[in-house]
């Protein structure tokens, strides 16, 4: 553990204690790219998420650690540092600037020297009397004359001196960040501003792989939020995440999402134009060539589901879809391949459904299993998320051969028709929740096996062109090279 990481990786709300999604990218990326040391710093709201880890650490990753968001011990138990009245609104003054000049995309060298003392030393200190002094009061009551008139000054209040907690808890976690030639950060957010910022402070070199986008997902969760009352406050919690992922989009030295619109996405939320770079998802192409087979043969026809068993996932309305193809198609067998237990509530609310809707054995809750097994009997991959960045059992789907009708999320439409290829389509895309629209789709492709055949292969073509996953390592070996020549 002696030993300084050639990248360290900060993750939050994932690996290693979540499985799939960006959980599932990381530890396949370390473990493929022997030949670098990697730290993993997990970044968790709270000490109860750091339970049980769901994946075995590569051999590479000599330091691991977490850290705690939403701990404030170190806070609660520190002293106010002694300030006269000049200092203490010079402290004040000090610390707001840095709050304006991330929506700006860059900190001027006096916030960086602030941020510095604040890692370095008096942190907790300083940070005591921001939020506890009564000038800290007098601050609050300023912005709030000057930026929020009008409103209720209680709720005003509380939202303002949370957003600054919050953040300055941030600033002091960085330097629970082991040392590391490059930090690498798989999501803007929280892990993205301490991956920058410890880069900046050390005179290292940063890296964000952005999957989803962060900022809008906040919005999302944050405009269906029930805990805050008023529409101001959500806007006030939007604005701070939207500054802090401009700045990261402007400081970090290399930026890397998953797909096209992805791309557009982040410069719509201030990235430079053109500074993203395009390094999709890769799968084993050749793990998944013995599933390959003539579709749609027999009497009966399979449909299948890979993915958690969750709201986002909408496993209602594939079952609505099944349901549909049935009345149409005849002797249908559908699977949902994935684990159900971590929202319990609505697996229960699908089996219910399955039951209403009289699907009896016609559909199959599978648990977790083999899912090339299970791509090898498919005569079609049904995908109906509401939200997805570049999903990985379209791909696997893909390169076994198997046609895709899915929902209009994410990367799938580039997978599905295509950037660059005159490959042709590997299957339909239609709206979300558009439960008519995907069953219809469905039962053209399950009726027409030389379509099928079609698709298929258009989908096996575009894998193996675009997203093998040797590809896709070779391109992460070349940027962290970069990175690192940059500070050897």
């Amino acid at each position: 553990m002696g030993a300084r990481a050639d990248i360290c990786v900060v993750v939050e709300g994932c690996y290693p204690y979540v499985t799939g999604g960006v959980s599932s990218w990381l530890h396949w990326l370390m473990t493929n790219l022997r030949d670098y040391r990697f730290a993993v710093t997990a970044l968790v709201a709270e000490k109860k998420e750091a339970g049980e880890r769901r994946y075995e650490l590569p051999e590479n990753v000599i330091d691991y650690r977490d850290a705690v968001l939403l701990d404030f011990a170190e806070l609660e138990e520190a002293q106010r540092l002694r300030l006269s009245r000049r200092q203490w609104r010079a402290l004040q003054e000090a610390l707001l600037r840095i709050m304006d000049e991330w929506k700006t995309g860059s900190l001027s060298p006096q916030s960086l020297a602030l941020i510095r003392r604040i890692v370095e030393t008096d942190g907790a200190r300083l940070l005591k009397n921001f939020l506890d002094d009564e000038g800290a009061f007098e601050v609050l009551t300023r912005l709030y004359d000057t930026r929020r008139p009008g409103v209720g000054f209680v709720n005003y209040y509380y939202t303002a001196r949370n957003i600054h907690l919050v953040l300055y808890k941030a600033l002091l976690l960085v330097k629970q960040l082991p040392r590391a030639r490059v930090y690498h950060a798989p999501s803007t957010g929280f892990a993205g501003f301490l991956a920058c910022l410890a880069a900046q402070l050390h005179g290292a070199r940063s890296m964000i792989t952005e999957h989803g986008i962060y900022v809008q997902e906040r919005e999302m969760e944050l405009l269906r939020a029930g805990w805050l009352d008023e529409a101001y406050q959500k806007e006030m919690w939007i604005r701070t995440y939207q500054a802090l992922c401009t700045w990261q989009y402007h400081q970090c030295d290399r930026l890397v999402t998953l797909y096209h619109g992805n791309r557009q996405l982040e410069e719509g939320y201030g990235a430079p134009a053109g500074k993203a770079l395009v390094v999709p998802n890769g799968i084993d192409v050749e793990r998944f060539r013995p599933a390959r087979r003539p579709r749609c043969v027999g009497r009966e026809r399979t449909m299948g589901f890979v993915g958690r068993v969750t709201a986002v996932k909408d496993v209602k309305t594939f079952l609505q879809v099944v349901s549909l193809v049935r009345r149409v198609v005849g002797q249908v067998k559908a699977y949902v391949v994935g684990p159900h237990d971590e929202e319990p509530d609505y697996y229960r609310e699908c089996l219910e459904l399955a039951r209403m809707l009289d699907l009896g054995d016609a559909v199959e809750f599978t648990g977790p299993g083999d899912v090339l097994s299970y791509y090898s009997r498919f005569d079609l991959l049904v995908l109906t998320s509401i939200k997805e960045a570049m999903p990985l059992a379209v791909m696997e789907a893909m390169a076994s051969g198997v046609p895709v009708v899915t929902t209009d999320v994410g990367a799938c439409r580039e997978l599905i028709d295509g950037m660059e290829d005159n490959f042709g389509p590997a299957g339909f895309v239609r709206r979300i929740m558009d439960v008519d629209a995907l069953a219809s789709a469905c039962i053209k492709v399950l009726s027409d096996p030389e379509l099928s055949r079609q698709l298929a292969l258009a989908g096996v073509r575009r894998i193996e062109t675009f997203y093998n996953e040797a590809l896709v390592l070779d391109r992460y070996r070349s940027l962290y090279g970069e990175l690192l020549r940059d500070v050897a």
